[in-house]
C-alpha cells in the first residue's frame, strides 16, 4: 500500500472537513441544507462512483468473486466485532444497555459516507466499487442484527428493514452487474457523467462530515464521557490491527487485503446517533454524538498510522 498516498487522502479530508466546519460557522445550515447533501452524495455521487468502477472495468468472473468475498468478509468481520466489543465491555462490569451502546460505537465504522469516496481516491474506481459492495454488508448487519439487539429481542420490523436495504448505493451495485453481464457498453456520454458525477463524492461527503461536526460540537461541546477511549480504541486501533493479523494468514491478495483494513479502520458511523435516538432510551443519542465527532477527528492520525502498519506487515 502506499503510505504516502493514503496519508496525503487523508490530509485533503481533514482540509475539506474543516472547509465544511469553517462554512457552518458562518452561514447557518439548516436541516434542509443538510438533507441537500445526503440526497447528492448518497443518492447521486456515491452511486456514480460505483458505476463508474463498472463502467471503467473489465468486469470479470474475477471481480465478482472479489465482489462476493469483501460482502461476506464485512458481514462477518462486523458481527465478530460486535461480540468482541459487547464482551470487553461486559467484562468490564457494566450494565447490558451500556455494553450494546458500546458495541455498536465501536464494531460500526462509517464504510459509506466516508469509505467509499476515500477507497476511490486512493485504490481507484474498482476501490470505490467493493467498498460499496464491504458497505452492503455492514448495511445488512446494521439493519438486522444491530436493530434487533437494540430492540432486546422484540422482533424486527421485516417491511422496514427491506425498505432499508434498498438503497441508492446497493442498489447502484445490483443494477452495474446485471448491466456488466449483459455486456452492455455505456455511451461516451454515460460515462463521462457518472465520471463527473463520482468526483462530486469525496468533496462533498467530506465537507458535510464539517457541517455535521460543526453541529455535534454545538450540541454537546467537549463533553467526552469517561469510558470513550473504549469505543474509539476498538474502532479505530484494535479492529484494524486484528483484521490485519487475520487476513495476514489468508490467501487473500494484497489489493483486497489493504482495501479490508482502510475500511475497517473508519471512524464511528453517523448513522448511530439516528439508531440510537430511535431505540435506546432518552440521552443515548449524546452518546453516540460524541463518539461520532471523536472517533472521526482521530481517525486523520490513525488511518495513515493503519496504512503504515499494514504495508509493514
Amino acid at each position: 500500500m502506499d503510505v504516502t498516498l493514503v496519508a496525503t487522502s487523508v490530509a485533503v479530508m481533514g482540509f475539506m472537513i474543516a472547509i465544511g466546519f469553517f462554512f457552518a460557522m458562518k452561514v447557518p445550515i439548516t436541516a434542509e441544507v443538510k438533507n441537500a447533501f445526503i440526497l447528492i452524495v448518497l443518492n447521486i455521487a456515491v452511486p456514480a462512483i460505483i458505476l463508474d468502477g463498472i463502467f471503467t472495468t473489465d468486469v470479470t468472473d474475477e471481480l465478482f468473486t472479489d465482489a462476493l468475498l469483501i460482502f461476506a468478509i464485512s458481514v462477518v468481520f462486523h458481527l465478530a466485532a460486535l461480540l468482541i466489543s459487547w464482551t470487553a465491555v461486559k467484562l468490564l462490569g457494566f450494565d447490558s444497555l451500556f455494553a450494546k451502546k458500546m458495541a455498536v460505537l465501536a464494531a460500526l465504522g462509517n464504510a459509506g459516507f466516508i469509505g467509499i469516496p476515500l477507497s476511490a481516491v486512493i485504490f481507484g474506481p474498482v476501490g470505490g466499487l467493493l467498498a460499496a459492495v464491504f458497505n452492503a454488508g455492514l448495511d445488512l448487519v446494521i439493519f438486522t442484527v444491530v436493530i434487533y439487539m437494540l430492540q432486546s429481542g422484540s422482533g424486527l420490523p421485516v417491511r422496514k428493514v427491506a425498505k432499508s436495504l434498498a438503497n441508492m448505493p446497493l442498489m447502484a451495485v445490483i443494477a452495474g452487474f446485471i448491466v456488466a453481464l449483459t455486456g452492455f457498453s455505456p455511451p461516451e456520454f454515460l460515462s463521462q457523467l457518472t465520471g463527473h458525477l463520482a468526483g462530486l463524492a469525496a468533496p462533498l461527503s467530506m465537507v458535510y462530515i464539517g457541517i455535521l461536526l460543526h453541529h455535534l460540537f454545538l450540541k454537546s461541546g467537549l463533553a467526552l464521557y469517561r469510558l470513550i477511549w473504549l469505543p474509539v480504541s476498538l474502532r479505530l486501533i484494535i479492529f484494524p490491527v486484528l483484521i490485519m493479523l487475520v487476513l495476514s494468514f489468508t490467501p487473500l491478495n494484497d489489493s483486497l487485503r489493504h482495501l479490508v483494513i482502510i475500511l475497517a479502520a473508519m471512524p464511528t458511523f453517523t448513522l448511530s446517533a439516528i439508531i440510537f435516538g430511535r431505540y435506546l432510551p432518552d440521552g443515548s443519542e449524546d452518546t453516540a454524538v460524541i463518539t461520532i465527532a471523536a472517533s472521526t477527528l482521530l481517525s486523520l492520525a490513525t488511518i495513515p498510522f493503519i496504512a503504515f502498519l499494514s504495508s509493514v506487515f
